[in-house]
């Protein structure tokens, strides 16, 4: 069997144009393609139809695309034409870790993110008992905007007769391995895509913190509750959800913010870390002295002789106070009776009518929006958890790092709705669950047919909303005729790592 199926070029369903070879992985071959109807880049893993792992690849391929997690490389197609099987993914620019490993180590608490991020992908992949079987660095990819993406899901399996054994069990500990990786640069067993093999001594792994100095020892605890046969700092870690848990756990420990190597108390996140953990105002040394000057110097008081005379004198000061009062209240007795209105005079002016409460606008659909220099790639499937009435659902932002203006990328992201026709557009209540959100309302000229797409500079700026938080109605003062409502994120809220910033929206509602 040739190693090329396809060529560049090649027009696969009148739809994928073949473009750029990635990989050749046995019989099965993986480009690069242009889809003409949606004009967005895919991943066309192509395999014959006369494999005999064809239908098995085109069914791992079924079972993925029903796992829906952004962290995960979606599924969009699978397709056998009696010549070509092939599945066909969603694209993410960015960086496969064993690229990213073959410079070095991560600082620590990036190493725990990502691997947290990776066993969080996977803890829903379980719920749906898929497992992926083969979880290693040439499988997760680094995106652009420093976000995590796990591919193959079930199908590197089937390519590479890995369907044996207990699939979550093997994830697990390729999850251990994946930190391990993380935090030394090297791979536990045998040397691995340019990783060189992790040591040993007397036939048992060396623990992280003895290969690298300044690994903090709650993610070597991690590594040898995972790996290790016999672990020596607790209860062994068996499923993908205890290694999500306890690298949380461990993000939230100030000893992972905190301890590092010299190289790590350089980067931006060690530095985003130390900040973090700074003291709170209530925690601070008071000062010794007074804020400004010198307390005033007062002399002191003959207690014997002058406390007759103080007394005299508040009885004085008590009682033209008690006169004062009585005569100041005959006072607006006397000019209540003069105020008092005649039975005919002219009786108060109705009540001026009000506008009638707004009343929710029905929604025809609803994206994400992210424009170039976007990539698309917003976790558009997350999209329907923020108007599906569950305020514990939210669609969710990919991940920046450094800066919580979206890292310094781009000027918004944000999700768009079609109203079906022209409405009246009054406010806009949203469900914010992390605080720190700055946001725009935006809506399309009332002459617009189709949504803008270029750039959100095609909607008009109607409200501005900063800091927000929790449930956050937004009026826009009147009534604005749109068929197409943009929210608009402009600056994310820090996520629960600290060191990344990421948006999210529960719930949305648009009144008219």
């Amino acid at each position: 069997m040739g190693s090329h199926l396809v060529e560049p070029g090649a027009v696969l369903a009148d739809r994928y144009v073949v473009e750029d070879l990635l990989a050749e992985e046995g019989e099965s071959n993986s480009w690069r393609a242009h889809d003409k109807i949606l004009a967005r880049s895919v991943v066309l893993q192509v395999l014959a139809s006369s494999s005999p792992r064809a239908a098995d690849l085109v069914d791992a391929a079924k079972h993925a695309s029903r796992v829906v997690d952004p962290r995960l490389l979606q599924v969009l197609d699978a397709v056998d034409d009696g010549e070509l099987t092939y599945v066909v993914r969603e694209w993410a620019t960015g960086q496969s870790l064993d690229v990213v490993l073959a410079e070095g180590p991560l600082p620590a608490r990036r190493a725990a993110w990502l691997v947290r991020e990776v066993a969080a992908a996977m803890t829903n992949a379980h719920r749906m008992g898929l497992p992926h079987r083969r979880l290693a660095p040439d499988t997760v990819v680094v995106t652009k905007s420093s976000g995590v993406k796990v591919v193959g899901l079930g199908t590197f399996a089937v390519l590479q007769d890995e369907a044996g054994g207990d699939g979550e069990q093997q994830d697990t500990k390729d999850v251990g391995r994946l930190l391990y990786a993380c935090l030394t640069a090297r791979w536990p067993g045998n040397a691995f895509e340019g990783l060189p093999a992790a040591p040993t001594a007397h036939g048992r792994l060396l623990r992280p913190r003895q290969v690298r100095a300044g690994v903090p020892r709650p993610l070597d605890a991690i590594c040898d509750r995972v790996l290790s046969e016999t672990p020596r700092y607790g209860a062994p870690l068996t499923t993908v959800a205890d290694v999500e848990e306890a690298l949380s756990q461990s993000l939230a420990h100030e000893r992972v913010s905190t301890a590092s190597t010299p190289t790590d108390m350089g980067s931006s996140s060690a530095q985003t870390a130390r900040t973090r953990f700074d003291p709170p105002p209530a925690l601070l040394p008071r000062e010794d002295g007074p804020p400004t000057g010198e307390l005033p110097h007062y002399p002191p008081v003959e207690v014997g002789r002058r406390s007759s005379a103080m007394r005299r004198t508040l009885t004085v000061v008590v009682s033209a106070v008690l006169v004062a009062g009585v005569l100041l209240l005959a006072y607006l007795v006397g000019q209540q009776a003069t105020n008092e209105p005649s039975a005919d005079a002219n009786p108060a002016p109705p009540a001026v009518s009000q506008a009638p409460p707004p009343k929710p606008i029905q929604v025809e659909s609803a994206i994400s929006f992210d424009p170039p220099p976007g990539t698309g790639d917003e976790n558009p499937a997350e999209v329907p958890l923020a108007t599906d009435g569950d305020p514990h659902t939210a669609w969710q932002t990919l991940s920046y790092e450094a800066n919580p203006e979206l890292g310094g990328l781009k000027a918004g992201v944000g999700l768009l709705f079609d109203l079906g026709r022209i409405q009246g557009v009054r406010r806009v209540d949203l469900g914010l669950p992390s605080a720190g959100t700055d946001l725009e309302i935006r809506t399309a000229p009332a002459s617009a047919t189709a949504a803008p797409t270029a750039s959100a500079n095609g909607y008009d700026v109607q409200k501005v909303v900063t800091n927000a938080r929790g449930t956050t109605a937004v009026a826009l003062g009147r009534s604005v005729r749109t068929r197409f409502v943009l929210v608009w994120l402009t600056k994310l809220p820090p996520d629960t790592d600290g060191i990344t910033y990421r948006g999210s929206i529960s719930e949305i509602r648009i009144l008219g």
